[in-house]
């Protein structure tokens, strides 16, 4: 017989413990480890702190880019990550948090109701693929602090002085060992930043540039309606003398918005978001979006007898230079992969479509 090349036995199944395999597999976690994985990992410890605010917790979240143009600092007015001992695994929950892949307080809808966190592996990503990182807590009437490197803990959860309130601050330094070029963009942290500010009405997001030297203050009280609005001023889409449209609706836990406005451009441009995460390969919510869309105009023009007998309009005709923004906010998202580009829950597809449909053809009516 054929000479057996290498015994596949047990002993030659590995088991990756703790945070290992984000450090074998970046790419599983954060998507790649170019320029969109680096700030990934600022997304998660953001999305974390826009995690309270979204919950009713916190309303002011600030985000430095240190002069080195690598290390980041994030910090929110929130709860403050619960630093007690966890029975089971006798740690704080802080360090379990951070260091441990699926340990999170979102899996029971009890601590937050709608969540962009929900697979309990964001920020200890962070911690896997930083060579330094370091939290600070405001609770329980002190502050305490915690620092770690390459997904371990550096030393033990101190309690550091008396303090007042609470909130969580984490600052982060990628690893040179993952991260081939560490080099945080200002203009893309600012764009995202802003737009967390405009989909989350009241919060105010800061951003201290201290590359640039310049700090940025984001917070409006009329969401993606306003939101779109700069999209169009800023935009080289020419707008079609119209109102824009908007609407929202809360139902069965579900809060949709919309705003749409008709362009002279000849493509459609719809930007869509899951509980303030930008999901930008669409999903299910995009595509009862555009259904709904679809119907309501066609809707229109029957009534109108607008359509010459025999012609049929074309889905891509109705929606040919729409500019839209969506934003969702659902208990329990399903997004296919942990970077959340597109969202799958098949429920949403009636809901959003029977949503957009009934109201655009009220506003199309008035």
């Amino acid at each position: 017989g054929r000479e057996v090349a290498g015994k596949y036995t047990a002993k030659e199944i590995t088991v990756l413990e703790g945070l290992e395999p984000v450090r074998k597999r970046p790419g599983m976690y954060i998507g790649s480890v170019d320029s969109n994985g680096l700030h990934h990992l600022l997304w998660e410890i953001v999305d974390n702190s826009v995690d309270e605010a979204m919950n009713g917790h916190c309303d002011r979240i600030e985000v430095t880019l240190a002069a080195d143009g690598e290390t980041l600092r994030v910090s929110d007015d929130g709860r403050g990550i619960p630093v007690d001992t966890h029975p089971k695994y006798k740690k704080p929950a802080v360090e379990l948090i951070l260091t441990t892949l699926h340990a999170g307080g979102k899996f029971e809808s009890k601590n937050y109701y709608h969540s962009g966190g929900l697979h309990g592996v964001g920020a200890s990503v962070v911690t896997a693929l930083s060579d330094r990182m370091t939290v600070s807590v405001r609770r329980e009437g002190a502050e305490w602090e915690q620092s770690f490197s390459r997904g371990k803990a550096a030393g033990k959860l101190k309690r550091v002085r008396s303090a007042r309130g609470t909130g969580t601050t984490i600052e982060f330094h990628p690893d040179r060992e993952i991260f081939p070029q560490i080099r945080f963009n200002p203009g893309v942290i600012r764009e995202r930043l802003e737009a967390k500010a405009y989909l989350h009405k009241g919060l105010t997001v800061v951003f201290h540039d201290q590359v640039g030297g310049e700090s940025h203050s984001f917070h409006y009280d009329d969401g993606i309606r306003a939101y779109l609005e700069k999209r169009l001023a800023t935009g080289k889409a020419r707008r079609v003398p119209a109102e824009i449209f908007y609407a929202s609706r809360d139902a069965d836990g579900v809060h949709v918005e919309c705003a749409l406005a008709w362009t002279e451009e000849t493509s459609e441009s719809i930007s869509s978001f899951v509980n303030s995460i930008p999901t930008g390969d669409g999903g299910t919510h995009e595509n009862g979006l555009r259904s709904g869309l679809v119907k309501a105009v066609r809707s229109y023009l029957d009534i109108h007898n607008l359509v010459p007998r025999g012609l049929q309009i074309a889905a891509e005709d109705v929606r040919e230079g729409v500019v839209g923004l969506l934003s969702c906010f659902v208990p329990a998202p399903q997004f296919q992969g942990q970077t959340k580009d597109k969202l799958n829950n098949p429920e949403l597809v009636p809901l959003i479509d029977a949503f957009i449909r009934s109201s655009l053809e009220n506003w199309l009516l008035g």
